[in-house]
């Protein structure tokens, strides 16, 4: 059984069913399996496992082309629509993927290569961000998403007819989505480029029952809007800790709803969970059923570097034979004997304050937990004495006084390492791709001076 069966299955049983709806556009279970055999053939000619480079934007047009590949028994290349050209091309050439349908559909041959030998259970190539660098391509296998479709089967309610999730499908949450709700044979609503207003319009003219799948930042976007989301029976949050605050105004919005948050990643899928805020605050959650986790290089305070094994991980990075038994996460976390699992920021994130191990994450947290602070993000900047110090930019209606964050933070357990040196306010923060703050970006910014966003207040 493969995903394509999956879909096919449900193109016989739903036809003339809406498949997917995107920015005011729409295509039938059967359109859309018609389109897809229409996009095999002009793709006909490449041999089985060839690389197919697809880089577009609207969801429609993108998955009439993945599926198109899936049926020649070639390989989907998800790739960054959003991207420069040159840097479209550098991906494409660095990772021999010979055949591109570029933003207008058209088939460019790239270069004659030898089909490469992947395993036989391939369903894509994705990529990682590539926030600082170029990304990573790795390799999704299609029983590794089936087994996550039957994970997610145990929060979804069965009368929920559309999966929603308007973030772009060139990163995984997206794309995940809209190839489960196919395989169930429910309508998956995108959009070409994140727009709250039109999201809640747009979803609010589906009667049909619905789940939300989103990041944390277009959360605040929604509540922003003042409108109600109509029939809407979970929403699903990832790629960031969802604050407190916003978990409560969701909950007092829409008290009947279901509040999932994941914590996951492109390569390990889903990890843990926390339904309805059933676990501690300060945790991701859950462990879901068949994740095991390991933590090297543990401290005395048990937080070590985490790792990952399950039936739910990729199938390892393109060109590298490593073990891919165990990821690594990149996250620092710890857990306790109730399974419950705590992080306190990537590696690459981690402070050293005055020979201290200083976790951003759990500072931001904290921070969020005042009224009013809508965004936080913790940087280092260099300090001759204690070789770093916390900065903290924030963006809220309220100017946080020094001598208050410090009592705050005091009061809920941090040490005075911990307490940023800085504080800075901001009227925006800058995002990834896919929704979340970029750190890179806003450390870069503070090292500019904010000036080239006009962004200080």
């Amino acid at each position: 059984m493969t995903i394509l069966d999956l879909i096919k299955q449900q193109v016989e049983q739903n036809k003339a069913e809406i498949a997917v709806y995107a920015d005011g556009q729409e295509i039938t279970y059967q359109e859309l399996w018609q389109k897809s055999h229409e996009c095999s053939e002009q793709l006909s000619c490449h041999d089985e496992g060839t690389k197919i480079g697809i880089a577009i934007k609207h969801p429609i047009q993108f998955i009439k082309w993945y599926i198109g590949a899936l049926i020649n028994h070639q390989i989907p290349c998800v790739i960054d629509a959003s991207r420069e050209d040159n840097h479209i091309r550098d991906v494409l050439t660095i990772n021999h993927i010979p055949i591109y349908i570029d933003k207008t559909e058209q088939i460019i041959v790239m270069e004659k290569v030898e089909v490469q030998s992947l395993p036989h259970d391939t369903l894509h190539i994705g990529f990682t961000s590539g926030t600082t660098g170029m990304p990573k391509a790795y390799v999704r296998s299609h029983m590794s998403w089936m087994k996550s479709f039957q994970y997610n089967d145990a929060f979804m309610n069965e009368n929920i007819k559309v999966y929603a999730a308007p973030g772009p499908h060139s990163h995984s949450l997206s794309l995940y989505v809209m190839i489960y709700a196919l395989c169930r044979g429910k309508c998956f609503y995108g959009q070409y480029s994140f727009n709250a207003q039109k999201l809640v319009q747009e979803l609010n003219r589906l009667e049909q029952n619905k789940t939300l799948f989103v990041v944390p930042t277009m959360i605040y976007s929604i509540l922003n809007e003042g409108v109600n989301l109509k029939n809407l029976s979970s929403m699903y949050s990832s790629g960031a800790k969802l604050p407190r605050a916003i978990f409560e105004k969701l909950k007092t919005k829409y008290p009947l709803i279901d509040i999932i948050e994941f914590f996951g990643s492109s390569e390990a899928s889903f990890i843990s969970y926390n339904l309805n805020g059933k676990a501690p605050i300060d945790t991701v959650g859950y462990l879901f059923p068949s994740v095991k986790i390991k933590l090297e290089n543990k401290g005395t305070d048990q937080i070590g570097k985490l790792f990952v094994s399950s039936d739910m991980i990729f199938s390892g990075y393109l060109n590298s034979d490593n073990d891919h038994s165990w990821i690594e996460v990149g996250d620092w976390a710890s857990i306790n004997e109730q399974q419950e699992l705590r992080l306190y920021g990537r590696d690459s994130e981690r402070l050293i304050i005055g020979g201290k191990n200083i976790y951003p994450e759990v500072i931001e947290q904290s921070v969020l937990s005042i009224d009013d602070v809508f965004e936080a993000i913790v940087i280092g900047e260099d300090h001759h004495q204690f070789g770093e110090i916390a900065v903290l930019i924030y963006r809220g209606d309220v100017e946080i006084k020094y001598k208050d964050l410090r009592k705050l933070l005091l009061s809920k357990g941090l040490s005075r390492y911990e307490i940023p040196s800085k504080l800075t306010r901001v009227r925006k923060m800058n995002y990834t791709e896919s929704g979340k703050i970029s750190r890179y970006k806003m450390k870069c910014a503070y090292q500019n001076g904010g000036k080239e966003w006009k962004q200080l207040l």
